[in-house]
């Protein structure tokens, strides 16, 4: 006898739109108010902490640091703060990462901890293969793959130890995956990337 798994939709992937009802560009409040699906906060960053963490590390470890390599390291924050606007991480108990740009939710990262997450029904974290080639059929999209990275350009999709370009399992306990809005920014050119074809 067989039996169909219920997969809880709140912790459906939902491609260009965000993780069940948690979607892009809410804010941090509209987010906190789904705490008890997406989880407990765990730690925060945001370029204040950064800024902090950075003075205090130099207080440290001012015998091998000078102030002008504090100051270029500070310039240099200052500087992608200036070209992404205010970044705000949330870190939750589930495994999850969320980023805020200007407020407003721009991207979910997963981790492994993450077992309830599934795209239309097949958890993320278990039969790789599988899951890539329904997500291909699904989004209509050969991803494109270098390394131990497969991305779905088109759909903002960046899967890290899924599979290989042979169609091998990479490592699955460092298994990673993350969706956005827009595509990454300040990121590598994908130009190097081959494309897996799949569909």
């Amino acid at each position: 006898m067989t039996t169909n798994k219920q997969y809880d939709s709140n912790w459906e992937l939902l491609p260009g739109v965000g993780l069940g009802k948690a979607v892009f560009d809410m804010t941090r409040l509209e987010v906190s108010a789904l705490k008890d699906v997406l989880g407990e906060i765990t730690g925060e960053n945001n370029l204040s902490l950064q800024k902090e963490q950075l003075l205090a590390t130099y207080d440290m470890l001012k015998d091998f640091f000078t102030e002008e390599d504090l100051k270029n390291v500070m310039e240099a924050l200052d500087e992608t703060s200036a070209q992404r606007g205010v970044i705000e991480t949330e870190y939750r108990a589930t495994g999850l990462t969320l980023e805020y740009e200007d407020g407003k939710l721009t991207e979910f990262f997963a981790d492994n901890r993450a077992n309830q997450l599934h795209f239309q029904g097949i958890p993320v974290f278990s039969n790789s293969l599988s899951l890539i080639k329904h997500m291909a059929s699904v989004l209509q999209e050969n991803p494109l793959i270098k390394d131990d990275e497969l991305v779905f350009q088109n759909n903002n999709i960046y899967l890290f130890s899924f599979i290989r370009k042979d169609f091998t399992e990479s490592d699955a306990s460092n298994r990673t995956i993350t969706w956005r809005k827009d595509p990454r920014p300040l990121s590598v050119s994908l130009s190097d990337y081959q494309m897996l074809k799949i569909i």
